[in-house]
């Protein structure tokens, strides 16, 4: 094996390390890289060099089992009414994506949707250096009250209102009525709607 192709494949091992412990960290403690796109570049660095590692170790089995299992990780997302593909084709793409704002230099929102089946929902980030953390969540129905014409897919903006120690507040701007939310801090909760 020449210098260049050991260099590729430490390279290749180390990204999908990397991958792999982005991915448990934001499924297990809703942990990942800063901003938006940042796991998008993971995930698209890490496909390439897949690609780039196949060509270059053709002839060993592992290579041939490696795309073996991108072509039938693509296939078998696809069958079950291509649900599993739209989820990975929003999330590693820009097309899930709504709205991503930066509230101030602790908090980041986005709207975003992974699924052809639910709708939109909101999510606030809090940035610690080069990794945040979601530290809420919340649908339609959580921030419906007696208005249902207000849906987090029509959002046009979101504004940081306020900040105390165990609450958050955010207006959610949709073009006719105005939502302004106020979340718990501890427990993720809205506590608090009210119609603009």
């Amino acid at each position: 094996m020449s210098r260049n192709n050991k260099i590729v494949l430490r390279f290749y091992l180390i990204m999908s390390l990397f991958l792999a412990l982005n991915c448990c960290l934001y499924y297990f403690k809703e942990i990942s890289l800063r901003g938006y796109y940042s796991d998008i570049v993971l995930f698209w660095i890490w496909l390439f060099t897949s690609f780039v590692v196949i060509v270059l170790f053709w002839k060993k089995i592992m290579a041939k089992l490696l795309l073996a299992a991108l072509v039938l990780t693509l296939i078998v997302s696809i069958i079950p009414m291509m649900i599993p593909f739209y989820a990975l084709l929003l999330s590693t793409t820009s097309l899930g994506l709504y709205i991503d704002k930066n509230l101030n230099d602790k908090y980041r929102a986005q709207i975003v949707g992974y699924s052809a089946m639910t709708s939109p929902w909101l999510e606030v980030m809090e940035k610690n250096g080069p990794i945040e953390k979601r530290i809420f969540k919340c649908t339609d129905s959580q921030i419906r009250n007696d208005n249902l014409n207000i849906k987090i897919r029509n959002a046009k903006d979101i504004l940081f209102k306020k900040e105390t120690d165990s609450t958050l507040t955010l207006t959610i701007f949709c073009g006719g009525p105005n939502q302004t939310i106020t979340f718990n801090k501890n427990s993720g909760n809205s506590i608090e709607l009210k119609n603009n």
